[in-house]
């Protein structure tokens, strides 16, 4: 007897519906530095014929990202990836506190996909949700979430620059510990400190940079001494940056345009820490890069990553942009052999009593953190393979 065609199609839906609540969907957050490097990372770890979109025209650097495909494990794994990249400090924050921090911008199953990945998706995002897995520029404990502790996989290093920014003079050459922990305590420092030339004394190079949930701020600090590690967690480092604007307002990806004004960073609340007048910044190195690049009557040093210092070296060549970090030119062989100090490592972390909840995904994290591991990242970093030291602490001591 042949079942009717309503019981049939009963059947089928319940089926579709079975499949669709098969999927593994993992949420990954955390360092803007690495997001050109996981995304690649992601469409390798995935079958052939996986589908995609993303927010804005880059597919390296979206803040967003959605893919929906079948890992490459054994059997297969249907899996939604999803991406919302906040700042490595935001993400070891929201991945590790026992009282769940959530992220609200994942986009949306819906999100317009395609095989050859689809840009401009819509701000259409998932109601808020814990992640389960965070990038992190540098080490757990040294950050102001050193406990539940993460179990974390090095991936690489992530590496940075001090920059000047367009049209900057020639004789802004480098930055040592002693110039950094000047310029960002005070704010601004005499340009003749650089130059040599008593001319210059009444010239100002002013400080700007990251907010307190970046990666990219953390090592800088910690590597100049502007910040130390005195306790776990450490003492925050109060600085002072300013605040390009023009008149649209803050100087950023959506106002790029020459900077005409200038203020302190205003005070704000970061991850429920309050942070006074000048000691905030960019949310985004990408923020940070385009407000570097416009013409500007004031003279501004900052810290960038690799990938986000590539944007500003577009514009300027990089002898033109780029300091040299105690008179040592950035090159990978220099981080490679010990010569360049600013550096630190990239981690893959996740919280495993959270992650086991969520069916396949710690294997599917794994797969991606070996996956990271095996890119090219010359863009912003270097593959472990290739150091010949390490060390155990940003800003600390580097070693064979």
């Amino acid at each position: 007897m042949k079942a009717p065609k309503i019981l049939l199609a009963g059947l089928l839906a319940l089926s579709t519906v079975g499949v669709a609540q098969a999927q593994t969907v993992i949420h990954i957050t955390g360092s803007t530095a690495y997001r050109s490097a996981v995304h690649t990372a992601i469409t390798h770890i995935l079958q052939s014929g996986f589908t995609y979109g993303y927010s804005g025209t880059s597919f390296s650097g979206a803040s967003q990202a959605i893919f929906t495909g079948t890992a490459n494990t054994n059997g297969g794994i249907p899996v939604i990836i999803k991406t919302s990249w906040s700042g490595s400090l935001a993400g070891i924050e929201t991945v590790s506190q026992a009282v769940p921090s959530t992220v609200s911008t994942f986009l949306t199953n819906s999100t317009p996909q395609s095989t050859g990945g689809t840009p401009n998706a819509a701000a259409n995002y998932d109601p808020p949700v814990q992640p389960e897995v965070c990038m992190n520029d540098g080490f757990q404990y040294d950050s102001a979430y050193p406990i539940p502790a993460l179990t974390e996989t090095r991936v690489g290093t992530v590496d940075f620059k001090f920059v000047k920014n367009h049209g900057a003079p020639a004789s802004i050459t480098d930055m040592t510990p002693l110039l950094a922990q000047a310029l960002w305590k005070n704010g601004f420092l005499p340009l003749s400190m650089w130059s040599g030339n008593s001319n210059d004394v009444n010239t100002l190079v002013y400080a700007t940079g990251r907010d307190p949930d970046s990666g990219t701020r953390k090592t800088a600090f910690l590597e100049t001494g502007i910040q130390i590690f005195d306790s776990i967690p450490p003492t925050q480092a109060q600085v002072i940056q300013y605040q390009p604007t023009n008149a649209a307002g803050v100087v950023n990806k959506s106002n790029p345009a020459a900077i005409t004004g200038q203020q302190f960073w205003p005070a704000e609340t970061v991850d429920n820490i309050f942070f006074p007048l000048g000691d905030a910044g960019y949310s985004s190195g990408g923020d940070l890069a385009v407000a570097m690049e416009q013409t500007s009557p004031f003279i501004y040093i900052t810290y960038l990553g690799l990938s986000d210092a590539a944007t500003l070296e577009g514009v300027d060549t990089v002898a033109a942009t780029d300091l040299s970090y105690c008179g040592v030119p950035y090159s990978a062989a220099a981080v490679q052999n010990g010569q360049y100090t600013y550096w630190t490592y990239e981690f893959l972390g996740y919280l495993p009593s959270y992650i086991s909840t969520i069916p396949n995904a710690q294997t599917v994290a794994d797969l991606l953190a070996g996956q990271i591991a095996t890119e090219n990242l010359t863009a912003v970093g270097q593959s472990l393979s290739f150091m010949n030291v390490s060390r155990t602490q940003e800003g600390g001591i580097v070693t064979p």
